[in-house]
């Protein structure tokens, strides 16, 4: 029987990484918190006033970066006439969504592990149950996201319900919850690479209904002007972003295979970044996708495919939540062996991110000397990769590796 030593650990320290974190994370950023919060309520205040909703930047340059239709969710914020009560909305909301997703995940990783040969149908023992339970909380990507009210907890919910229903052979309304995830933020609609392994064709038909739906409601509420403006400049500004131009910046938290292809090719143009990180992932994809015969290689092939996706965009290390549904229930999944291994270690940095804001608090209590050879040696490193990437690429051999040999497994070799 697998040993659950390694899992309780991973699960350990990212509870209590995740907690020191997001006790300090507002003490260091005050900025951040209720950020994206305010975003949506201006947001929301200005559309119903029949004004432009993408020029609202209520703190800094922080503006509303979904499609138009989606500003229409958050009437209710605005309709609170206060930023604080919008922010006590959102944090009920994204409290309730991860309420549900550990629910998910604590039955997924049961179900992995009674359906596992090697552990003769045993389930998960209570000790587990809390510790996947406690790491839906608290690890650190959950504990930022808390704290900059953002709906990322809600798209979690999302994606692990898509994947949920699917398994139930409910394909519509999976489709239907993995299209309502891509209208939000866009990127999760490279999931539907996953679906079409699966041949999923009603999920993939419902979710591009959901998207096509969104677009005509957007264009309905608020007429043309609006659209063009989310895909000309608000689109197109999310996708410049963590361009590097002037080199790898280690300061940046941006997780992303944009930075080592800055750092390789530095002269490669900015908009050369998606086509050809895409380019360099499409064989990661393929790879992951190979097996989907048994639950758990669906799971793997949905890890893998979110992993990639990540790594393609310039997102932040907080978007780690996105993951946890498969992440944590294949630390349980998974049997003994380099599959494993990789997944947990790819899954410590995931949940226990280290980026430069770490570097500086943990530096500041050492000797003037030590604090400046860690933050020279950290400069070097992270000018090229950060650990939460390193974790990505881990997760990711560990999924290859494991689709490799359920492939070779089932004849696929």
């Amino acid at each position: 029987m697998p040993s659950v030593r390694a899992p309780r650990l991973v699960l350990l320290a990212g509870v209590l990484a995740g907690v020191a974190n997001t006790a300090l994370f507002p003490l260091r950023n005050p900025e951040q918190v209720g950020l994206a919060t305010d975003v949506y309520y201006h947001a929301a205040r200005a559309a119903v006033a029949g004004a432009d909703f993408y020029a609202v930047t209520p703190v800094g340059d922080a503006s509303f970066v979904y499609p138009p239709a989606v500003v229409l969710a958050f009437v209710p914020h605005a309709a609170l006439g206060d930023p604080l009560f919008a922010y006590a909305l959102q944090t009920l909301l994204n409290l309730a969504a991860l309420a549900a997703l550990a629910v998910v995940v604590v039955r997924a990783a049961d179900r992995a592990v009674r359906g596992s040969t090697a552990r003769s149908g045993h389930g998960l023992a209570s000790l587990d149950r809390v510790l996947l339970a406690a790491a839906v909380f608290l690890v650190g990507p959950v504990g930022v996201n808390l704290v900059m009210g953002q709906v990322n907890p809600l798209l979690a919910l999302g994606l692990a319900g898509g994947a949920v229903l699917l398994e139930r052979d409910r394909d519509a309304a999976a489709g239907a919850a993995f299209g309502l995830v891509a209208l939000v933020k866009l990127f999760p609609t490279l999931v539907g690479v996953w679906l079409v392994r699966r041949r999923a064709w009603r999920a993939i038909a419902a979710a591009t209904a959901v998207g096509v739906g969104g677009v005509l409601v957007g264009l309905l509420a608020f007429g043309p002007g609006a659209s063009v403006a989310y895909v000309t400049e608000t689109l197109a500004g999310e996708t410049g972003v963590a361009s590097f131009a002037g080199g790898p910046d280690p300061t940046a938290p941006y997780v992303t295979i944009r930075r080592q292809l800055a750092a390789l090719a530095p002269g490669l143009p900015s908009s050369w970044l998606l086509p050809v990180g895409a380019l360099v992932l499409a064989p990661v994809v393929a790879g992951v996708n190979r097996a989907a015969a048994d639950y758990t290689s669906r799971l793997v092939a949905l890890q893998g495919t979110l992993l990639a996706t990540l790594l393609l965009l310039p997102l932040e290390p907080f978007y780690a939540v996105l993951l946890l549904f498969p992440l944590l229930p294949l630390l349980y999944a998974l049997d003994d062996g380099w599959p494993r291994r990789l997944l947990l270690a790819g899954a410590l940095l995931l949940v226990v991110p280290v980026t430069w804001p770490t570097v500086t608090t943990a530096t500041a209590v050492l000797p003037a000397g030590a604090a400046g050879v860690l933050r020279d040696a950290a400069t070097g490193l992270f000018s090229f990769v950060l650990p939460p990437t390193v974790g990505s690429w881990l997760a990711l051999a560990g999924c290859l590796l494991y689709q490799h040999r359920a492939a070779r497994a089932n004849g696929f070799a």
